[in-house]
């Protein structure tokens, strides 16, 4: 036989094996790598044997050719076995993981285990359409969705590209390019953050029957919920039907009470002050177990809200929040901003973003908000969301336009201050929420345009609707166990472990057979 051909029965194994490899890599198209692979590799067979027949004619007219064949026969059925296993063991009821990273972060929670179960109970299972441009985003949620589906979870997953199928993406009327839609007939649930707690907790929304209603004040100059103008809230309207929840709005003076079925009152950005009747049926409304969202802008008069609220732990102040003068950034963005970049590790509203180091908010128009601990109604208050030490620029005693003119140095104070609070505590038999924001501009159609601005409204409303109660998991933060492996060195073991090893193995043991043979 011709040495000089050998090389090609060792491509053809790595054809076969790098088809393989591939077909796992992408499961979609797997039946085609599948088919080029051992395609590939059947052809590298047939062309040895038809370019060395000659030596295979004299090797099987030898004295030890039925010798040579019956151990060819053992060979072949030796492959065929391990050729066997491999499928089977590709099938997804012989998968075996193990999990050996230290903190166990690659394994599902009780609580997701438990939701796998009850989806199996159902007759169908659930419709995930997952919408990614960013390509890091995506991975990572497909990371975690592989943890469920190995657990038999009974999702469907399909992954679309907005921008290569913007219909699509128009007809689920999607208003961030990452996100992850969840159905199950027709309810459904969306995240733009993509881990554990929010895919079990999506799952958990879409199983439950009843819709939450929550209404919008009106009367007091706020931006109308149907407005399309930057002024309105339209974007985050249709992002809370989205999220199976019943937008209305509400002229407190014209009906004297809030309806019993209202889950959440959000008050977003009054340009005047509330009369004291409507104080009233909001404190009414509080004590009965309703929760409540209030946003403020800078320079609007709060005397009859913080009279409400300041039994509830929090007040209004009177000031304006802006960038330094000298702050390059206040060049880009308008001195009239706020940045908020402290968040509340613990809180369910802002622990999303404390884990990200690098998010930061931004407030046009924002007032700070005081912490009054020893309130009467002995609620919780917790300021959950703060500018920087190095950004934040407080202009004190700011009640209107006309107070901006004539500033004097000691009304400029520098620091850390509070623009987002959370007030919790019990009324009767039930616990009620209270969220102050010192601006209502992150959340109109102009801010909600920001996809953190949006989170931070969704997380809002889960919080207060607490639907943020049906499972809560704790975050798993890996241990830093690191291996640093230059991009040199990482080609080099990659190279050394899938080619270099296995063809030096095989062509040692072939020239081993050979000499054998040959003595």
């Amino acid at each position: 036989m011709r040495s000089g051909l050998f090389i090609i029965p060792f491509l053809a194994i790595l054809f076969g094996a790098l088809g393989t490899a591939l077909a796992s890599s992408f499961s979609d198209k797997s039946a085609l790598f599948y088919a080029i692979g051992w395609g590939a590799a059947a052809l590298s067979i047939a062309l040895w044997i038809w370019l060395d027949r000659k030596g295979f004619a004299v090797l099987f007219r030898r004295k030890g050719a039925k010798y040579g064949a019956s151990s060819g026969v053992v060979v072949m059925l030796g492959g065929l076995v391990i050729i066997g296993l491999a499928v089977l063991s590709a099938k997804p009821r012989f998968d075996k993981t193990i999990d050996l990273s230290r903190d166990k972060t690659n394994t599902l929670s009780e609580q997701s285990i438990q939701l796998i179960g009850t989806l199996a109970k159902r007759e169908n299972g659930v419709q995930v359409t997952a919408y990614f441009v960013d390509e890091t985003q995506s991975n990572q949620f497909k990371d975690l969705i592989g943890l469920y589906l190995k657990e038999g979870a009974k999702l469907t997953v399909e992954y679309i590209n907005p921008q290569k199928d913007p219909t699509k993406a128009m007809a689920d009327k999607l208003t961030s390019a990452n996100t992850v839609v969840f159905r199950d007939g027709s309810q459904e649930n969306r995240i733009t953050t993509f881990t554990e707690e929010k895919i079990t907790n999506a799952i958990t929304t879409i199983l439950k029957d009843k819709v939450k209603k929550i209404y919008f004040t009106k009367g007091h100059g706020e931006g109308q919920i149907t407005g399309t103008e930057p002024t309105g809230y339209d974007s985050l309207v249709q992002e809370l039907k989205n999220n199976r929840y019943d937008v209305l709005d509400i002229n407190l003076l014209e009906t004297g009470k809030i309806p019993d079925d209202a889950a959440v009152v959000v008050i977003a950005g009054p340009k005047y002050d509330f009369k004291d009747m409507e104080t009233k049926v909001i404190e009414e409304f509080i004590q009965k177990g309703g929760s409540v969202a209030v946003m403020v802008d800078a320079m609007v008069p709060a005397g009859a809200l913080n009279q409400l609220f300041e039994r509830y732990g929090f007040t209004f102040n009177s000031d304006f929040l802006i960038l330094k003068p000298d702050d390059p950034r206040a060049q880009l963005l308008g001195q009239n901003n706020a940045i908020i970049s402290e968040f509340d590790d613990f809180s369910p509203i802002t622990k999303d973003f404390a884990k990200k180091s690098n998010v930061a908010l931004l407030f046009q128009n924002a007032r700070t908000i005081a912490e009054i601990s020893e309130n009467v109604s002995k609620f919780k208050v917790s300021l959950i969301g703060k500018t920087s030490t190095e950004t934040g620029v407080r202009l004190k005693g700011v009640n209107s336009q006309a107070d901006l003119k004539g500033l004097t140095a000691d009304r400029f104070e520098q620091g850390s201050f509070a623009t987002i609070a959370s007030s919790i505590g019990k009324q009767g038999e039930k616990e009620v929420r209270i969220i102050a924001i010192g601006s209502s501009q992150f959340a109109n159609n102009q801010g909600a345009q920001s996809a953190e601005h949006r989170d931070l409204f969704m997380n809002m409303v889960s919080y207060l609707t607490q639907d943020d109660d049906f499972i809560t998991i704790r975050a798993k933060d890996p241990t830093k166990s690191s291996l640093s492996i230059t991009s040199s060195g990482a080609m080099l073991n990659l190279s050394f472990i899938s080619f270099i090893y296995p063809f030096l193995f095989l062509g040692f043991g072939f020239v081993t057979w050979l000499k054998r043979r040959a003595a």
